[in-house]
């Protein structure tokens, strides 16, 4: 009996072993910056919203890994080059909003996660819309430090979502501008909300300690709560004082790889991208990616799974993106596609 408890033990102990050294290669394992980058096209652009403080020793226009300490928001319209580089080009707002509503399409803003460079998350961006056809404007904010490692560098950058909010405050703020008086683009196209991972701290936080003084009007068709390291005990609070869609999506997947990570490594409790229990939101629909993604490797596809070879492999899971990204009302009766939870919390997508 003591012989097969000492194994259990020393099983437990290998198992976080491993987990630690896959975990932190996991999180910086990041030298491909794109998914599509041999499909890309000169000429493709997308529209960057940042915090990040531009970095003046440099001869080229860049941004470090620091917020900027005043409070204004930098625009700008990035374009690709081959055969693999990019140009910024800094917008002043007028010019900015005068860009975005020019162009006839589907608008989505994404929130990026953890451990992104000011060039990564651009390239997300440049796949999203790329893969699902959607335009694409992005928040790239302050969330990835060379100098630290993974789990020390997750803990800076939730302390950076904390000392930025101001600039996602006033970034919501002029979108909502943007709905209110440009009364084409609101009629003519469909506007959503894509927020992945750590990302989901800035709607939490936001509506966690919301006031008056953030209401909005009726900004976005779809809110996807997308992987979210956030804590998912009481989530129902929050979630419910979201008021700027029509549609909360919330996605999870329990044998997340990043998220069990994050959990085992530092003091967060069970993760709302990770594993739901009740109560959950009334106002949000739950779909559940455990059955059809569930663990495997390479280990960063159980988290970020909207991109990549998931959506190339799963019809079912590439259009439940594209619809949601597009803001696109999702059919979740749809029994080729999904299949309600005897739990309750939600639905399982089919592969």
């Amino acid at each position: 009996m003591q012989s097969r408890n000492i194994y259990t033990v020393l099983t437990k102990i290998s198992l976080v072993i491993l987990t630690l050294v896959l975990y932190t290669e996991s999180i910086n394992a990041q030298k491909v910056e794109s998914v599509y980058l041999s499909e890309m096209k000169t000429g493709d652009s997308i529209y960057i919203v940042t915090n990040r403080e531009q970095n003046k020793s440099s001869k080229i226009l860049s941004f470090n890994e620091k917020i900027q300490s005043v409070s204004q928001l930098v625009f700008l319209k990035v374009t690709f080059h081959e055969p693999d580089s990019i140009v910024n080009q800094i917008l002043d707002y007028t010019e900015f909003i005068s860009q975005v509503t020019s162009i006839h399409s589907d608008w989505l803003l994404f929130v990026h996660g953890d451990s992104k460079t000011y060039e990564q998350s651009v390239m997300r961006g440049f796949d999203i819309q790329h893969l699902h056809q959607v335009k694409v404007i992005v928040f790239s904010w302050p969330s990835k430090d060379p100098t630290i490692n993974g789990l020390k560098n997750f803990k800076k950058s939730k302390e950076n979502v904390k000392k930025s909010m101001h600039h996602f405050t006033k970034l919501l703020q002029c979108l909502d501008s943007l709905e209110k008086h440009h009364k084409t683009f609101k009629e003519n196209t469909n506007f959503s909300l894509f927020i992945h991972s750590l990302g989901n701290s800035y709607l939490e936080y936001l509506f966690k300690f919301s006031t008056k003084d953030n209401k909005f009007g009726l900004m976005f068709d779809n809110v996807i709560i997308n992987s979210a390291a956030v804590n998912q005990e009481k989530h129902k609070e929050w979630v419910e004082k979201i008021n700027f869609q029509k549609r909360i999506y919330i996605t999870s997947n329990r044998q997340d790889f990043n998220l069990k990570g994050s959990r085992i490594f530092t003091s967060d409790g069970k993760l709302l991208g990770e594993k739901v229990e009740t109560p959950i939101a009334d106002n949000a629909n739950y779909v559940q990616f455990t059955k059809a993604v569930g663990f495997r490797f390479p280990t960063g596809t159980t988290h970020t799974f909207f991109i990549g070879e998931v959506p190339e492999e799963s019809k079912n899971i590439r259009d439940f993106y594209y619809n949601i990204l597009h803001g696109i009302e999702i059919d979740l009766r749809n029994e080729t596609q999904f299949i309600k939870r005897k739990d309750g919390v939600g639905y399982d997508i089919i592969f």
